[in-house]
């Protein structure tokens, strides 16, 4: 079997992307063939019958793993290592991958070896992924075992380590914190089975007709968004006599929240048959609903180059790789096909979990008649802009978090923005919400420079913008339906690529003109070089089933739980 293993099934590539793991296994014998990762005890052997007669290679446990692509004889594996086993990482162990045809017995499998070429990249294939401020770590490592010369064993290991500040001492207890930590630590693990065991009591003693629905928000104190458009459209449907609506809307992460306020999330959240969130709401990290319940994320934003959820795995500010609220959705809208692999990897949930239906804050976006009655009402409070082009300025915050959220104004000089937009232009700022400080323009200034940061819906400035500025942030997505040019204003590329993270390269992705220096920004503002024909194919790769109807379809899969049908 030896000899038959190292020919018949062999690694020759090991990539990464992200917490995405490529692997290219070549296969010299017939298909179909069937692959599982085998977690193994101790001394890693190829040969079955060294198993069957020292027992050094116990099975643990197997996990099916299917290819992404097969060309010829080559098998191209595409594995999410936040969600490989179910919605779960790997556990601590060492694993081996395994394969079968379908008329042969499992013992009688294959055994995956590595060329000798990949055997000496092995050791800078691995990846450590930091978590929890760097106390955790989640290591994914690569090795070979040989009982021969020229057979190769394929070994993976995955662990999670702790740190160990005392590592020059002899520890048997890992955990090493302060007596005040360890206080702390025993008073919220209290209080979490406390909510645990009160939302259970609740739950079970709720009667679920299938009939109630929870608008839900912990970043906005009212409805909104996507949210906003699917109650809306739930209520214009008469839905509401069939549904029993509720909203539990609050400006909360980050904040203090009494007893009082947890009592009634909690029993709020457990009368529920459907719940809609919008975004990260902390509470569903350590409660786990009931199965009666479904918990459906809509998420506030389309597509951008920011960063978030595992897509930061090892960064600082990650999720942990369990009690991530991320990881209980039932159901994930997206706004197209071409999302569901950038998301995927947000909420480390395997694909079976997408509803790429479109986005619900676009229904009937593209409307002449909404865009003629928000451009009146804009023009009417805004009367002197009406005769200029607006640049609407509109980047993301920096900082880990919404407590430590700020944008550094001083890359912008005023006085040459102010100069450049002369009798023809209006540069307007527009925030990101987490963005307390205002931008702090002059009062000389301000007949052609403004602050536009209260407008709730950023969707309607689109329609009076004639140039948007961003950076790394998700608001180009859905403005670019109108095909109308971009620049994106990345003085921090380099750094924030590196630190905060991207989902791709931004120079070279952006669906127009990146600039990494303010006198780039202003150039090209000078010459009109927006690059705009890449917001053009941006549309025509991501908008082809653009209906303007998601809330429709939202409601009738999921509440009404109607099958998709060809029109859609």
């Amino acid at each position: 079997m030896a000899d038959k293993a190292q020919a018949a099934v062999c690694l020759t590539n090991i990539t990464w992307e992200r917490v995405f793991l490529k692997l290219d296994i070549e296969a010299s014998v017939a298909g179909p063939l069937s692959f599982v990762l085998e977690q193994f005890f101790e001394k890693p052997v190829y040969h079955l019958e060294d198993k069957q007669k020292n027992g050094k290679a116990k099975i643990l446990r197997q996990i099916p793993i299917t290819p992404e692509s097969v060309s010829g004889n080559l098998y191209h594996f595409v594995l999410n290592i936040t969600c490989l086993d179910g919605r779960q990482f790997l556990d601590n162990g060492t694993w081996r991958i395994r394969v079968c045809t379908p008329q042969m017995a499992q013992d009688e499998a294959y055994v995956c070896m590595t060329s000798h070429e990949l055997a000496y990249q092995l050791e800078d294939k691995s990846r450590i992924f930091k978590y929890g401020r760097g106390k955790y770590a989640y290591n994914v490592s690569f090795s070979t075992n040989a009982d021969e010369e020229d057979n190769l064993l394929f070994v993976m290991h995955s662990y999670f380590l702790i740190e160990n500040t005392g590592w020059k001492k002899r520890h048997y207890v890992q955990e090493a914190i302060t007596k005040a930590g360890k206080r702390n630590r025993i008073y919220m693990a209290a209080v979490i089975k406390m909510i645990r065991l009160y939302y259970k009591i609740v739950e079970r003693m709720s009667p679920k007709k299938g009939n109630k629905v929870l608008f839900m928000t912990e970043t906005k104190g009212y409805l909104w968004g996507n949210l906003k458009y699917i109650n809306d459209k739930i209520i214009e449907r008469g839905l509401d006599q069939k549904f029993q609506l509720s909203y539990s809307l609050r400006n909360a992460v980050g904040q203090h929240m009494s007893v009082k306020s947890w009592v009634k999330m909690v029993t709020q959240v457990a009368k529920q048959d459907y719940i809609f969130v919008d975004d990260y709401v902390p509470i569903f990290g350590f409660l786990d609903l009931s199965p009666r319940t479904k918990l459906i994320q809509v998420w506030h934003a389309g597509e951008g180059f920011k960063a978030v959820g595992y897509c930061r795995f090892g960064k600082d500010g990650t999720p942990f790789p369990v009690g991530s609220c991320h990881k209980k959705y039932d159901y994930v809208i997206t706004g197209s096909e071409r999302l569901v692999h950038i998301f995927e990897e947000v909420f480390g949930i395997p694909e079976s979990a997408f509803l790429p239906i479109g986005m619900a804050r676009l229904d009937g976006f593209l409307d002449p008649e909404k865009i003629e009655s928000v451009q009146r009402d804009f023009y009417a409070e805004h009367p002197s802009f009406k005769e200029k082009k607006l640049i609407l300025f509109a980047p993301t915050y920096r900082g880990v978090n919404q407590k430590m959220a700020d944008y550094d104004y001083d890359q912008l000089d005023l006085k040459e923005i102010y100069e450049f937009c002369g009798d023809e232009w209006i540069w307007a700022f527009k925030m990101h919400p987490f963005v307390k400080r205002d931008p702090g323009i002059p009062e000389e200034y301000k007949d052609r420079i403004t602050d536009l940061s209260d407008c709730e819906n950023i969707n309607d400035l689109y329609y009076v913008t004639d140039l948007l500025i961003t950076d790394y942030s998700s608001n180009y997505f859905e403005y670019a339906l109108l095909e109308k040019p971009v620049l994106f204003f990345t003085y921090d590329r380099e750094i924030y690529e590196l630190t905060r993270g991207v989902h791709r390269p931004v120079k070279e992705s952006a669906p127009g003109k990146v600039c990494d220096t303010f006198e780039e920004m202003m150039q090209a503002l000078r010459d009109g070089d927006f690059e705009q024909e890449k917001i053009r194919t941006f549309v025509r790769e991501n908008f082809q089933n653009y209906s303007g109807n998601a809330s429709n379809q939202i409601i009738d899969r999921i509440l009404l739980g109607k099958e998709q049908t060809a029109d859609e």
